[in-house]
């Protein structure tokens, strides 16, 4: 304490309740003591009334003793400064015990709130502490644990039983984080991983020991799940038929399987690992860095096809599965993936999507020969789509001419076409080959494909060309060939050769059939020209006939008549006999000769001819009427004009033979006939309400020949014709017919 403090206490009388830092108008704020009303500053250590901090009581009160402050306060107590101090003493004694008390009940605390047991011994391996987390894992209570043996709670089972307290009190050894298997109160075994200290006394003698465990089990459940897994996981990747692999972003290769290796064709896993860049495997370093942009893209890649190369040099198409992820131990990133060998599966898809091809190109090849077309058009399909499919791109179908037994092209691509001054020059390479096929005319066995053979085709003075040829036979027969240019790059395979052959043989048929074809429809011209002439001159003969009924039959019964009023003028009228057998005879004869013009009218209407076709079916009607209990409606609709001869004869025709045939056969009431023009088209309906008739009976019904007649003439214009008839329903008739150009341009 400096000079100046004592004088002053020395001078002055120290007032009641007023502290050091007052007294001395102390200016040290930070000090514990500073600002503290009716505080004894003695009794608070870290004070800055001298230049040392004392952190103990005891040092602090023996500086204070020398404090003239401290003598003045306690020469002011009412007994006296030694109780003064004694009383300092107590005080400082108590709260000393009161903050050591403190000390130990909060380390208490702390290790009862542990989440590990702990517990303390003594050297006779006594358990003096016991915190709950011991009681949770043992199963002993504390308060049954404190003063039991070691041995008795603490029961570790195995080689290292009772060795860890033995080494602690015997040689003063701490072990840490040794693991044991010890058995509760309840009997169960409880893995535990334990540390041991041990205590000493001020000498270094050791008094006892301190344990400090924690339940592994579900740390032992996690560790066998995760071996479990390993092995699992190995099993997987060495088990795996599919190349499993590991490597770094940089393509350092790090573990591989031994499919993988297989896969590759390496003697073994050490040997692959030594190639060490992952893109040397690769077929086209290309892929290598498309598979790496992706991963970098999107950290996974899924399905990615490409060619790895074997060991050997050969390569396997392969489909890679990979992800991107961060190494756990070493934080760097990694590839991981399948590798499955679709080198098989390749092949097979090639092949499949060969005969899908090749299937596609016999179902169009089908397709097209199915439509009823020319020659020339036919072969030019098939060329086009043959071509296509054998990637060639010049040749040419020939065909032999059966008269002169010389082939000859019908259609080509790329080959210069032959002209009348510049005749096409076809030779065959093997002459006995065109005397044996052709002009012998041999039967040949059918064969998926017959060996091909050459043939030099020039036009002109341009380039001869040779092409390889393959014949196209139909039932036996030569009928052409086909001929690509011949190239040593185009090698056909035994499936294209199987192909070709299978075309060949389709197109052989189509091309006879639609020869065939042909040949039909020249007859089915001829058959309607004369089915036309037929007709033509049916019309002209009943023209004739008509004619010479009304004019030689009817002038005839005229002239009898006349003769037959002469005779009658001489017979005496007393001969009433002879008059009355004159008058029969002039009845049969006026019978006779509206019977003749009845047959002249049937067969050519002058009317039809003079006036048009409905005032000539508007007299025919009305005359059947009045000669039948028929009830006729008839009708013609869209008309402004009169029709081709020809058509209004036909429709002529169709009303006659619809309404004879109800008359004869149906016993109808009612006929219904229409006549409809309605373009592009003219449409006939016929119908009766009669007794109606079975179609499948058609051809062997009584009035089959006029329908036959009708269906015939309707076919000659081009038209259709429809006939409904049931039994009870009566029957039907519906004819279409185009209209004559002229015809349309009036609609």
């Amino acid at each position: 304490m400096s000079l100046l403090h004592e004088k002053q206490l020395a001078d002055s009388c120290l007032p009641q309740g007023q502290q050091c830092w007052q007294f001395f108008n102390c200016f040290k704020v930070l000090c514990d003591a500073h600002g503290k009303e009716e505080t004894d500053c003695w009794l608070i250590s870290q004070t800055h009334c001298t230049n040392y901090i004392f952190d103990d009581f005891f040092e602090k009160i023996s500086t204070c003793l020398s404090c003239e402050y401290f003598r003045q306060k306690g020469n002011q107590h009412p007994e006296g400064y030694n109780q003064f101090i004694a009383e300092q003493l107590r005080s400082i004694n108590r709260k000393a015990f009161e903050r050591q008390f403190q000390k130990e009940e909060s380390f208490v605390e702390i290790l009862n709130r542990i989440p590990d047991g702990l517990f303390t011994y003594d050297r006779d391996w006594r358990i003096t502490y016991f915190n709950p987390a011991a009681e949770v894992i043992t199963g002993f209570y504390a308060q049954d644990a404190l003063g039991m043996y070691y041995d008795d709670v603490f029961k570790i089972t195995g080689l290292h039983a009772g060795n860890s307290p033995r080494q602690i009190i015997n040689e003063g050894l701490d072990i840490h984080n040794r693991e044991y298997e010890i058995i509760n109160a309840a009997g169960r075994k409880v893995p535990v991983i334990c540390s041991t200290s041990a205590f000493r006394n001020a000498g270094g003698e050791v008094i006892g020991g301190l344990e400090i465990f924690k339940d592994i089990s579900e740390l032992k459940i996690l560790q066998e799940e995760i071996a479990e897994r390993e092995k699992k996981y190995r099993r997987i990747f060495e088990g795996s038929n599919d190349m499993i692999y590991t490597s770094t972003l940089e393509g350092d290769i790090r573990d591989v399987n031994q499919a993988g290796v297989e896969m590759l064709g390496y003697q073994n896993k050490d040997e692959l690992l030594q190639v060490g860049q992952a893109y040397k495997l690769y077929k086209n370093r290309n892929d290598r860095e498309k598979f790496v942009a992706l991963m970098n893209r999107d950290g996974y890649v899924k399905d990615f096809e490409v060619d790895f190369r074997r060991y050997d040099g050969t390569s396997i198409h392969a489909l890679v599965s990979s992800r991107r992820y961060e190494n756990p131990e070493t934080g760097a990133v990694e590839y991981e993936g399948i590798i499955k060998d679709i080198t098989r599966r390749k092949e097979a898809e090639q092949i499949i999507q060969q005969r899908n091809r090749e299937l596609s190109i016999l179902n169009s090849m089908a397709v097209a020969l199915n439509f009823t077309m020319g020659l020339d058009s036919l072969l030019k399909i098939a060329l086009e789509k043959i071509s296509k499919n054998l990637r060639v791109r010049k040749g040419g179908i020939f065909l032999f001419d059966d008269d002169r037994h010389e082939p000859a092209m019908l259609a080509g691509i790329g080959l210069p076409e032959a002209t009348q001054d510049n005749p096409a020059q076809i030779e065959f390479k093997d002459t006995m080959l065109l005397e044996y096929l052709v002009e012998k005319k041999t039967e040949l066995e059918p064969e998926a494909f017959f060996p091909s053979f050459q043939v030099r085709y020039r036009v002109g003075n341009k380039p001869a060309l040779w092409l390889s040829c393959y014949l196209i036979t139909s039932k036996g027969k030569t009928v052409g060939f086909l001929g690509f240019e011949s190239s040593k790059a185009q090698i056909l395979s035994i499936q294209e050769l199987h192909l070709l052959g299978s075309l060949c043989n389709l197109l052989g048929n189509a091309i006879e059939n639609a020869k065939l074809l042909e040949t039909i429809r020249q007859h089915e011209n001829e058959l309607r020209r004369l089915t036309q002439k037929l007709f033509a001159t049916q019309e002209e003969e009943r023209r004739r006939i008509a004619a010479e009924l009304h004019d030689e039959a009817g002038q005839s019964l005229t002239a009898m008549k006349l003769v037959l009023d002469g005779m009658e003028q001489k017979v005496p009228a007393e001969n009433g006999a002879m008059h009355n057998d004159l008058n029969e005879i002039r009845k049969m004869l006026v019978r006779t000769s509206s019977e003749v013009r009845r047959l002249s009218y049937n067969l050519h209407p002058t009317m039809l001819s003079d006036l048009g076709l409905e005032p000539a079916l508007n007299l025919y009607f009305n005359e059947i009427r009045h000669h039948s209990n028929l009830d006729i409606h008839f009708s013609m609709i869209g008309f402004d004009r009169r029709m081709d001869r020809d058509l209004e004869t036909a429709l002529y025709r169709f009303s006659q033979e619809s309404l004879t045939n109800t008359l004869k056969h149906s016993g109808a009431e009612n006929f219904y006939c229409k006549i409809i023009k309605s373009y592009p088209k003219l449409i006939f309906m016929a119908e009766d309400d009669g007794i109606g008739f079975d179609e499948t009976m058609e051809g062997r019904d009584k009035r089959s020949l006029g329908l036959i007649s009708m269906r015939e003439r309707v076919q000659f214009l081009g038209g259709i014709f429809q006939l409904r008839g049931r039994p009870g329903e009566g029957v039907r008739i519906r004819i279409e017919i185009p209209l004559p150009a002229e015809e349309e341009k009036c609609s």
